[in-house]
């Protein structure tokens, strides 16, 4: 009885593990948020500056067809 005990508890810790390093990757990503979307690149380049109580110095506006993307830490 005790060895199936042992044995589950071990099932258990060893299918959590993963979990964890999953979480851990997805925080380590460098610019994983949309922050807006924007008609020109100076509003996306203001917006980015205006957040920075929010979100810190880093920020990325990306240029994709009429748009720009801002992209936050």
């Amino acid at each position: 009885m005790r060895q199936r005990i042992g044995l589950f508890a071990a099932a258990a810790v060893a299918a959590l593990i993963p979990l964890g390093a999953a979480t851990s990757a997805h925080a380590s990503q460098e610019f994983p948020h949309l922050a807006g979307i924007y008609t020109t690149q100076e509003q996306c380049q203001a917006a980015g500056v205006a957040g920075h109580d929010l979100w810190g110095p880093v920020f990325l506006c990306q240029g994709v067809g009429q748009y720009f993307y801002l992209y936050t830490h």
